[in-house]
């Protein structure tokens, strides 16, 4: 979670929508962790129901007023491909999370059997923004493949011109067998419904302002 104070702007870090890459380019605008109004330091990927049970109010408090929350989504299947190639990495090659020796569809059936296997313990961004079906809690939610959008966003709010910075980047895909069976794929899609729902809506324009907003 980033904090702009100025700007009255709190950015939720969706995992794996180059939360990174933000942070890096926001980094002159964002209120230190230490400087910030709060018994305990923040989760870096808090979603929305936890910034608003922790972390809306001390904030308002200290601000002067409700700060407007931001996030990024991502396309549901292109994100858990890069889940997947995320922990193919060698540095976690000996750790339960890492997915080598494991087919992408092996990683999608241990992901929907939902037995907390360390490798495929993964959240929802539907969940994530708040998504009811119609419409997200989270004030302004961008499509990953629009951070242009984005960067206008945060450049109108803070006055200069941003650029996202390029951090973080998974293992290059070459190679890469993203092979699903019908069946994992469609168990997917119905598990997943909301969030497919949800991405759907953003990235009809790359970015869904709640309404009732400015």
């Amino acid at each position: 979670m980033l904090i702009l104070g100025v700007q009255r702007l709190a950015v939720l870090e969706t995992p794996k929508t180059g939360s990174l890459a933000l942070r890096a380019m926001l980094l002159p605008y964002t209120v230190p962790p230490h400087a910030l109004p709060l018994p305990n330091e923040a989760a870096r990927h808090v979603g929305h129901r936890g910034f608003v049970q922790k972390y809306a109010a001390p904030l308002a408090q200290a601000f002067g007023d409700a700060l407007e929350t931001v996030a990024v989504v991502r396309a549901p299947l292109e994100r858990m491909q890069s889940w997947y190639r995320y922990r193919m990495r060698p540095r976690v090659a000996d750790l339960p999370v890492s997915t080598r020796g494991t087919s992408f569809d092996a990683f999608m059936q241990a992901y929907l059997a939902g037995t907390g296997s360390q490798m495929a313990n993964l959240g929802r961004q539907d969940r994530f923004v708040g998504w009811t079906g119609r419409a997200a809690r989270v004030d302004h939610v961008f499509a990953y493949d629009r951070l242009d959008l984005l960067e206008a966003f945060l450049s109108a709010r803070t006055g200069d011109v941003l650029t996202l910075p390029m951090r973080n980047m998974s293992p290059l895909s070459d190679g890469i067998d993203y092979a699903l069976s019908e069946a994992v794929l469609a168990r997917y899609h119905a598990a997943n419904a909301k969030e497919f729902a949800l991405y759907a809506a953003v990235s009809k324009t790359g970015y869904l302002q709640r309404a009732g907003l400015g």
